[in-house]
């Protein structure tokens, strides 16, 4: 579908933007897209209403051919003085009374749009705090994503509430970061689609097991048709969780472990996977073998080092499979305090027990801080940062570095 984008103080059409887009693309890709044509965009509004970055165009019931208001960070920030202002006003009038946006905080601070809905998220309806970071550290680039999503509703109105899900995930792409991103702008709206779908009489774990295959394998073959000449690939740990559970699925080396004290108060950490998908591994390296593909210096054809992931598409006939394995558990409040996300340059560096009982430390750490200063709930987000500058400085790991928290008790 066609729209235009207008910057807010602009009264040259020249400056007006004409994308074509898909409606299941989140509105933080279509901000993304903006920029990369030259116009900075924080914000984007229609009729009024700020679209919210975790959420699908779909899902606005935008029309085809509407124009949307593009805000940049120092919009707000003053009013001009004289005729300027009164253009502005008048702009706005025509867009409706709604139009005026809030005054806006300085640049230099993060404002509650992109801290929310991108980077970190206060999600009571499911009644946990989630927050992310990542750097590429020693790597050129970096080509890791994360995603946060509060509700697979918003992008399916469909989809029964009692089948509604937050979101959260780590993408580790290799060999570029194409099918990372595309997989982070889809995989919501596939994983909605696909749980909406599901007869009632069917719904059970098997039922849910087979959708998210199914939403995976769906969007694998959409990366082979919609990115043409795109070799990279990605590995993927999402995790899905409502009130009472908790669901895991992995494809990859990148991981998830819960953080969970047991009946004596000790920290322990539960892998929510089975097994990491290397090549080496004999079940992954006999169905490699078997379809024809060779493990070479522990890589498949002497390429890849998974066995499993999004893209990858010259390998898929050498059994390189987009099947994930799935984990679920029941959260137990009182003694389950976070699950952990990390792509393999977090969980190379050290093992599992070691991350976990230091990023406890840093939350209780930040948690002292918080209550000393008056804030209230502490930024789970600057966690996040301190525990990925350990590991690139301290860990010394070579790669690029995320990590996601979810924190579910106290």
């Amino acid at each position: 579908m066609k729209l235009f984008f207008k910057p807010a103080e602009s009264t040259d059409k020249k400056q007006t933007l004409e994308l074509d887009i898909n409606p299941d693309e989140f509105v933080e890709h279509i901000r993304s897209r903006v920029e990369k044509k030259g116009l900075e965009c924080h914000k984007l509004i229609f009729k009024g209403q700020t679209l919210r970055d975790d959420r699908s165009f779909k899902s606005y019931h935008i029309p085809v051919g509407a124009t949307l208001i593009i805000h940049d960070t120092s919009y707000g920030q003053y009013l001009p003085q004289g005729p300027q202002a009164t253009k502005r006003g008048l702009e706005e009038d025509e867009e409706g009374p709604e139009q005026q946006p809030p005054a806006k905080k300085p640049a230099t601070e993060a404002t509650p749009q992109v801290v929310e809905h991108v980077n970190e998220a206060d999600i009571e309806e499911v009644g946990v705090r989630v927050a992310s970071y990542g750097e590429k550290g020693m790597r050129r680039q970096m080509e890791d994503e994360h995603l946060i999503c509060s509700s697979l509703r918003l992008l399916n109105p469909s989809l029964p509430e009692d089948r509604d899900y937050a979101i959260f995930a780590i993408f580790d792409g290799h060999g570029g970061k194409a099918v990372a991103g595309f997989v982070k702008t889809y995989i919501a709206s596939e994983m909605a689609n696909a749980l909406a779908q599901v007869p009632q009489e069917d719904w059970g774990d098997k039922a849910i097991k087979k959708a998210i295959e199914s939403a995976f394998k769906r969007l694998d073959s959409r990366i082979a048709t919609e990115l043409p000449g795109c070799y990279d690939g990605s590995t993927a740990v999402v995790l899905l969780t409502n009130k009472e559970t908790v669901i895991c699925a992995n494809l990859g080396d990148s991981m998830a472990y819960l953080c969970r004290r047991n009946a004596e108060g000790e920290v322990q950490s539960i892998p929510l996977i089975q097994r990491q998908h290397k090549c080496w591994v004999m079940k992954e390296k006999e169905r490699i073998l078997k379809a024809g593909g060779t493990v070479e210096n522990g890589r498949v054809n002497g390429v890849l080092e998974v066995s499993r992931a999004f893209g990858d598409i010259t390998l898929k006939k050498y059994g390189v499979l987009v099947t994930p394995e799935y984990m679920k558990f029941k959260i137990d409040r009182a003694k389950d305090v976070f699950v952990l996300l990390g792509c393999d340059g977090f969980w190379n560096a050290w093992a599992p027990q070691e991350a976990v009982e230091h990023t406890l430390e840093q939350l209780g750490e930040e948690e002292e801080r918080a209550r000393e200063e008056g804030e209230g709930a502490p930024n789970i987000r600057t966690v996040c940062k301190s525990i990925v500058r350990h590991v690139i400085e301290e860990k010394k790991s070579q790669d690029n570095v995320s990590v996601l928290i979810c924190q579910l008790g106290s």
